[in-house]
């Protein structure tokens, strides 16, 4: 499959900067990054490697990729050393059979382009095998258009084949693809949960728990949530580290949307003397510019209030001469 340009996405790039705010959090737990191993899809150039390094230098990291000649890219855009980056040409279910956690903390980045259930069976595999304290990421195809069809009978066969492969993740049984981003994100969180309960019952002694989740276009819809597994008795602990960031998710709520407006350089500057901005950001900030970026005021005041929420994380895209 082609590999989109994900060092080029805003919003990918905004999802990517906010697993380092997790990080930093989750290492309050009594636990130094340099504890952790990061396992990812590092795609052709590596970027969520190169972004940890940059902040993290001291986190083991493995790459896994099966495909020959993104693995040769990957060699040629490592980041670092090799001994604190190790690229693994192979499946991800392979090195998964082989997997063991050691109660070594991992962090997870299970970053897949499309929706199968083989994806949530390697999630709920994973979670048998990581120690507590580690941290998945999981991020699906999210996009309602797969399930629109002008054809009914298309339609419908669509939503068929979804309720079956799907089925034992389902909320209920005649659960099937909401038309809109919004539910159809909704009901993947709430598959995840329902995979992550049946694996790690309330029987058992290790829960998994949401720490945020986000829908955004990326070419096509996605969706991506993160979570820790920890012990029963270290849950409130856990949680407590993720308290006050103002994008957490730790009931299973509504996940957030990430819709970052494209700014120049010199608006963003104008606009970072008001940041951070809690009460009515996109008034303030439109009211900053003094004129629309979008085609009236409620959609110019929702994108600065998006900027508001994520300008942290948002990326710079430059031109530059090689």
């Amino acid at each position: 499959m082609k590999q989109p340009a994900y060092h080029l996405r805003a919003n990918k790039a905004v999802d990517r900067l906010t697993l380092i705010d997790v990080i930093k959090r989750a290492s309050t737990l009594d636990t130094h990054t340099g504890e952790y191993t990061y396992y990812g899809f590092g795609g052709p150039y590596l970027e969520d490697f190169r972004l940890l390094y940059e902040f993290y230098p001291e986190i083991r990291m493995i790459s896994i990729e099966n495909n020959d000649e993104i693995y040769k890219r990957q060699v040629f855009h490592m980041p670092c050393h090799s001994s604190q980056l190790k690229l693994k040409k192979t499946e991800f279910k392979s090195f998964l059979d082989q997997y063991d956690g050691n109660n070594e903390k991992s962090i997870f980045w299970l970053d897949y382009l499309d929706l199968r259930y083989a994806w949530f069976d390697e999630f709920m595999e994973l979670l048998t095998k990581v120690s507590n304290g580690s941290i998945i990421k999981i991020t699906l195809r999210c996009e309602p258009g797969d399930y629109i069809d002008k054809c009914e009978v298309d339609a419908g066969r669509k939503k068929a084949e979804f309720r079956d492969e799907f089925r034992e993740l389902l909320p209920h049984s005649t659960s099937q693809p909401p038309a809109d981003f919004a539910g159809l994100a909704k009901l993947l969180q709430d598959m995840i949960r329902i995979a992550a309960q049946k694996t790690l019952s309330a029987i058992m002694a290790s829960q998994f728990f949401p720490i945020s989740s986000f829908r955004y276009a990326d070419g096509a819809g996605m969706f991506s949530l993160t979570g820790m597994v920890c012990a029963r008795e270290d849950v409130g602990k856990a949680k407590h580290a993720f308290g006050d960031w103002h994008l957490r998710n730790l009931n299973w709520g509504t996940p957030s949307v990430i819709d970052v407006p494209t700014l120049s350089t010199k608006e963003r500057l104008h606009l970072q003397r008001r940041l951070p901005c809690d009460r009515y950001a996109g008034r303030v900030l439109r009211r900053a510019l003094g004129y629309l970026i979008d085609n009236d005021i409620r959609r110019t005041e929702g994108k600065l209030r998006q900027y508001a929420d994520f300008h942290r994380y948002s990326p710079y895209f430059m031109k530059a001469v090689p």
